[in-house]
Formats: C-alpha cells, sequence, structure tokens
C-alpha cells in the first residue's frame, strides 16, 4: 500500500498526542499492561521475577502511581521528524510498499534497511517506529532454562496479541493511531502497546547488581563514563543478540523497576540502592547518570519533572 511521505509526519503527531496525554486512563492503561506482562512471565518455567526500564519506569514509581510525566524532549524528537520530511525529495514513503511486500522476509528493520538507497536514512522504517511508544520489559530466568523460555514466551505473546514493533510497523503504526484515539475519547484501548521483551540469566544479572556500586565509585573517583554492559537475548521478529549492548548502569540508575524477584536477588538490588544512596549525594549519582545516556537521554534527564523523579528515586533507596 502507497503512503504520501507525509505518513512519517502523522507518526510523529501520534507519538506528540500520547505524550502529551497526562490522563487516568493512560496510567492505568500502562498499569494494566505492565500487570499482564508480569502474570505471563510468571508462567514461564524458570522464571525468577522481571522488570521494566526506560519509559514510563524513569518517570513515576514502581506502583505507577502518581501523575504522568510530559516530555518536552520527546515532542522535540518528533518535530525533528517532520523536519527531515520537509527536507526530503520524496513524494511517498516507499517503505510502506516494501514493508507490505517484503516484511515477512526482512530479518530485522536494520540489515537490510540500512544500505537501502531508496528512503532517506532518517526516514527509515527503524527511525520511524523509535518514535511510538513501546514498553521495555525483562524476564530473569535461571541460566538453564532459557532456551525453553524463549520458545514458550513467543507462544504467550501470540495468545495474549502481544508483539514488538518492529514485526510488522505498519500495523504497529496503525494499533498505536487508535490506543491515542481511545485515550482521547476517555475509553479503554483495545491493543496493546508494542513491547521490547529482554530475556537475562539470574546468575548474570546478580553480577552486574553486584558489580555497580564498585563501577560507579570508580566512575566518580576518576571522571570516567560507569559502563557496565549487558546483553540480552531480545525479541524481534525472532529470538536475537542486538547490534550493541546496553549499559547497565544507566539502568540501574534511571528506571530499573523490579517485580516479583526472587529473595536473594531482591536482598542484593536494595542493598546495593541503599549503599549508594548513603554514600554519595544525588547530584553525584546524577551526574553519573547523564554520563551513560545519550544526547537525546541528557535532554530528557535535564527536564525538571524528571529531575524531581530521579531525587525521590534515589531517597526511597535510603530505606
Amino acid at each position: 500500500m502507497e503512503k504520501p511521505i507525509s505518513y512519517c509526519c502523522e507518526v510523529a503527531n501520534i507519538s506528540t498526542d500520547f505524550e502529551k496525554n497526562r490522563s487516568e486512563l493512560k496510567r492505568e492503561y500502562l498499569k494494566k499492561q505492565i500487570e499482564l506482562y508480569t502474570k505471563i512471565v510468571k508462567k514461564i518455567a524458570g522464571h525468577s521475577g522481571s522488570f521494566g526500564t526506560g519509559y514510563p519506569f524513569y518517570a513515576i514509581g514502581s506502583d505507577l502511581n502518581g501523575p504522568m510525566p510530559y516530555i518536552k524532549e520527546q515532542v522535540r524528537y518528533n518535530e525533528e521528524l517532520k523536519k527531515w520530511v520537509q527536507k526530503s525529495n520524496y513524494q511517498t514513503w516507499n517503505c510502506a510498499t516494501c514493508l507490505e511486500q517484503n516484511g515477512e522476509f526482512l530479518p530485522d528493520l536494520k540489515q537490510l534497511c540500512k544500505p537501502c538507497p531508496y528512503m532517506d536514512n532518517e526516514l527509515k522504517p527503524r527511525k520511524i517506529i523509535n518514535r511510538l511508544p513501546d514498553l521495555d520489559l525483562w524476564m530473569i530466568c535461571e541460566e538453564k532454562k532459557i532456551e525453553t523460555a524463549k520458545k514458550h514466551m513467543i507462544k504467550l505473546f501470540q495468545e495474549y496479541q502481544i508483539a514488538p514493533s518492529d514485526i510488522d510497523p505498519l500495523k504497529s503504526i496503525e494499533e498505536l493511531s487508535q490506543i491515542v484515539e481511545s485515550l482521547k475519547n476517555g475509553s479503554m484501548p483495545q491493543n496493546y502497546l508494542p513491547i521490547d521483551t529482554h530475556i537475562i540469566g539470574s546468575a548474570r544479572l546478580a553480577t552486574l547488581i553486584a558489580q555497580t556500586p564498585f563501577v560507579i565509585k570508580e566512575s566518580l573517583k576518576n571522571n570516567i563514563i560507569p559502563y557496565l554492559p549487558i546483553h540480552p537475548i531480545s525479541l524481534r521478529k525472532s529470538w536475537q543478540y542486538d547490534d550493541t549492548a546496553y549499559n547497565f548502569i544507566h539502568d540501574y540508575l534511571s528506571s530499573l523497576t523490579p517485580y516479583n524477584w526472587n529473595p536473594e536477588l531482591q536482598d542484593l538490588l536494595d542493598q546495593t540502592r541503599r549503599q549508594l544512596a548513603l554514600t554519595y549525594k544525588t547530584e553525584e549519582l546524577y551526574e553519573c547518570l547523564l554520563m551513560t545516556g545519550s544526547d537525546s537521554t541528557k535532554r530528557r534527564q535535564k527536564t525538571k519533572e524528571l529531575q524531581d523523579s530521579f531525587k525521590e528515586r534515589i531517597e526511597s533507596w535510603k530505606n
């Protein structure tokens, strides 16, 4: 199906409308989906807990209570996409036709799309759907049961009609348009946000958590970026390892929100959090947070709403 190049602007508008919606209904919608995910993964053998990172976890507490934030940086990011559309010499978004014809044969939206000469790089599918809201949710699993867990999770996602955004980008865009419209009209959406889901071994996660205080100590002592690579298996069109690792330090400080962790792992997390909160000033940990983020992430974290949220987060670790 041919789409005009202005279709990319429509995606930006969908994202902006979602961001500007600060209703109680939106909060309940997000809470409902996160609770569904935690319920699903508890059914999988080897489950040792789950956690969320990124949006909305960097802005509201683990119980997802409190007012929804309005992150102006996200709106700026969306407006940036619209400027790329204005600069483009294309009349149609050629990617729409390609995705419709070849989508099932694309292993992911980077390998084949990146060298494609038929669309500006900033308007290729991955760049477009990066603007769309999704949830980053992780399952913790006993190492020896990860392979079985991967198969089980795919079946459960199909059963509950949950998918990452890059399986069918055009469908994701259409459903997100419906979600935004439902929230505007005051009705609970029937569709789910895309879920970017990962599996990490419980022993590996424990090691990362235990190393975090030392890495932050060395960072502040030597004025270097604190870095702990985390390279989980992620569900795209199939399970795969992404091109680049995540920096665990950033997620630990900004947004890691645990659900149903086994007692040993939860105790370890609580101990390291308390150690950091009592050892360092909030400003020092905030500096570590900024050092570990991209330029866009830094701009996002510098908004007053997220600065206040970060202070509350660190304060809560002391107890």
